[in-house]
């Protein structure tokens, strides 16, 4: 099997107006639905399909290794659906793809992570509407973990863009698009629970990155 150097960037040029795409999120940070099996122990290499008209209260956080406090209060600290959706209303984008994965970035078997995990996920977003998606992560080893993902997803022809808290991480596995909220940290991707506007801000930025030619591998610092 073709396995690519880390030191190749996969990189999908963006076509189309961001207005024009559909968008799916994928996140490594345990991330459910309400309804569904919560994810187990450090073996567990499983995913979840996420529709993209869930419900916010519907979403539940099972990781274990950050704190997923600010995560139940509010799922938009790490992942901003229920923003995806509101922008998809406001035009922003074109909508929310019907398939967005969740899973558990910290494993004790990276190697199964990276050779068979990472291409399952990539292949469900390849089947799907998406034609952009955002990834974040949970704990450190997650910014590392949803990047493999990340590139994967890339490779495939579909542009990527991760929103990391962990900048020294992601970095080590050269994403394709990056930004990095600067004082954000694990659990706190795009805030702290209840800062909306600031969510949104960061969410919108990362969308920008579909629009800004830049050189693969770089991770851009935003203020918020």
């Amino acid at each position: 099997m073709f396995t690519m150097s880390r030191k190749c960037v996969p990189y999908t040029p963006v076509t189309c107006k961001l207005s024009d795409m559909t968008i799916a999120l994928v996140s490594s940070t345990g991330v459910y639905l309400e309804g569904q099996a919560p994810f187990g122990d450090d073996t567990d290499d499983s995913y979840r399909i996420l529709p993209g008209d869930l419900k916010h209260a519907e979403l539940r956080f099972k990781h274990g290794h950050y704190d997923e406090s600010q995560a139940q209060q509010d799922a938009n600290t790490v992942f901003p659906m229920e923003l995806l959706q509101e922008l998809a209303k406001e035009g922003v984008i074109k909508r929310v793809g019907n398939k967005n994965i969740g899973f558990r970035g910290f494993t004790t078997n990276l190697k199964l992570m990276y050779e068979q995990v990472a291409p399952a996920i990539a292949a469900e977003i390849e089947r799907s509407q998406a034609e952009g998606v955002v990834l974040t992560g949970g704990c450190p080893m997650c910014h590392r973990v949803v990047v493999a993902v990340q590139r994967e997803i890339e490779s495939r022809g579909i542009p990527t863009v991760v929103i990391t808290a962990v900048p020294g991480e992601t970095k080590l596995m050269r994403p394709p698009r990056a930004i990095y909220p600067v004082g954000s940290k694990p659990g706190f991707v795009l805030g702290s629970a209840g800062e909306r506007d600031k969510h949104k801000r960061v969410l919108q930025e990362a969308l920008r990155q579909f629009e800004v030619l830049r050189t693969p591998g770089e991770i851009v610092e935003a203020s918020f």
